[in-house]
């Protein structure tokens, strides 16, 4: 019986009642689809133009740095790297959403005098492989769009310069203070090196160094002083030996000769021996005119000994035999030679004793100064130290103001904002594309609904699985 009905159903004619419906259906969904691609595309048509105007950015990757160096002092410099060096942070980046942030865009729009909303959002594309920022801004006429651009490159420009100058203000304020402890800490050393070098004999490193010079030549004038003296007394030795006496008697008979007393009582002595010979040859030993010369010669020789044992510890007549004997034989020159010699002898001596004091003067003053010498080194050198790093903190302050693309780095306006010359929008030829593209579209599902089901049957036949 199924077979029977199977048969009834092909054999069953076209039915054009039936389809009526569908044509029905099909025409009416077409002709809205078309209404409404064609409503679209005359209402983009009839849309107000849009004109587009467009400028560009640049970023330089040039390096550059400055730096200021003070003798003896310090030095301070600044630098400013790429702005691609850093891996990971590209400015044209922070660029990008700077341009659209609602401040910048905000300060565009007061500057037209205009609502924020209509200003719109500009378009920023980041071209690749290159430092360059482009940027295209829309508005009703072209005048008005090239004057959003250059207000929004403004805007842009005066945004990155306040950065810039708050940055700056920042960085000052924290260095100056810096610079108010350096400022301090410098006073601090240099009133603790004033109040050493007021309280102290050493006041200059140099005058260490001149002591230690001063003490090495004293040295070696004692050195020499002593070379003198030896060289002398041994003159002297010599001396002493061709006149036949002892260097002891030779210094006695130095120290009697020179001493105004002794020559006045030797004086006397000789006078009244010459006296005394002259009366015993004319009246004999016991006239008294020769026992009253006698007696005064007895009395000078008494003083002449006592004055020889005051001076030289004795009374040794040799001694004043050779000063007597020294002025009236050829001895003589010898012996003034001798004297002379005695007195370089004594002057060396004084020299060396002076030498030898000025020595442990100098000596004691160098042990004392070596530890006042340390105390001065350390604070001349904080000293040097806080004013180093005072002047650098100054000089830094100087240098930190030419160094304002750091953090900002230097971006210049590549292309000036363009006057468009026909609108960007409406584009009539490409909406009527899309208008026949959507219309295509839309006759083809149409097509493939209204032959779906013989679709459907032909896969499934071919398929193996029968028909509907």
């Amino acid at each position: 019986m199924s077979a029977t009905i199977a048969a009834n159903r092909e054999l069953q004619p076209f039915s054009d009642q039936s389809n009526k419906p569908r044509w029905t259906r099909y025409i009416i969904v077409g002709a809205i689809a078309f209404f409404a691609i064609w409503g679209l595309v005359t209402l983009y048509m009839l849309s107000p133009p849009k004109y587009v105007s467009k400028f560009a950015f640049v970023l330089p990757g040039k390096t550059g740095s400055s730096k200021v160096n003070l003798e003896n002092i310090g030095e301070a410099s600044s630098s400013s790297s790429s702005p691609f060096a850093t891996r990971g942070i590209n400015p044209r980046v922070n660029y990008k959403e700077m341009l659209l942030s609602d401040t910048v865009i905000g300060t565009a729009a007061r500057e037209l005098g205009i609502e924020y909303a209509d200003f719109g959002k500009p378009q920023v594309k980041l071209v690749d492989e290159t430092a360059i920022i482009q940027v295209s801004t829309k508005a009703g006429s072209p005048e008005d769009a090239q004057k959003r651009s250059s207000a929004l490159a403004d805007a842009f420009n005066q945004r990155i310069k306040a950065l810039r100058e708050d940055e700056l203000k920042a960085r000052e304020d924290g260095i100056s203070q810096a610079l108010s402890i350096y400022r301090t800490r410098l006073k601090e050393a240099q009133l603790a090196l004033i109040l050493h070098k007021q309280t102290s004999e050493y006041v200059s490193g140099r005058q260490y160094e001149e002591l230690s010079l001063r003490l090495e030549r004293l040295k070696e004038t004692r050195v020499n002083s002593l070379a003198s003296r030896d060289e002398v007394s041994g003159y002297v030795d010599q001396l002493s030996r061709s006149m036949g006496i002892t260097p002891q008697l030779a210094a006695s008979a130095f120290i009697l000769n020179a001493d105004q007393q002794f020559r006045e009582h030797l004086n006397n002595y000789q006078s009244a021996t010459a006296t005394l010979a002259v009366y015993r040859s004319k009246w004999g030993e016991f006239h008294p005119a020769v026992v009253k010369e006698d007696a005064k010669q007895d009395a000078t020789l008494d003083a002449l000994q006592d004055r020889s044992f005051v001076l030289v510890g004795h009374k040794d007549m040799n001694t004043i035999k050779l000063i007597s004997l020294s002025e009236a034989n050829q001895n003589g020159a010898l012996f003034q030679d001798m004297l002379v010699s005695f007195a370089k002898i004594e002057g060396q001596i004084s020299k060396i004793r002076q030498l030898d004091e000025a020595i442990i003067h100098h000596s004691n003053n160098l042990k004392k100064f070596a530890e006042e010498a340390a105390t001065l080194d350390e604070l001349e050198r904080n000293y040097q130290v806080a004013e180093a790093v005072y002047t650098s903190a100054v000089t830094q302050i100087d240098t930190s103001k030419t160094d304002i693309f750091g953090s900002y780095p230097l971006v210049q306006l590549l292309a000036s904002p363009s006057l468009p010359i026909k609108p960007a929008s409406p584009n009539k030829i490409l909406a009527i594309i899309g208008g026949i593209m959507g219309s295509g579209m839309t006759l083809f599902g149409l097509f493939l609904l209204w032959k779906r089901k013989q679709l459907i049957q032909t896969i499934l036949s071919k398929s193996g699985f029968g028909t509907l």
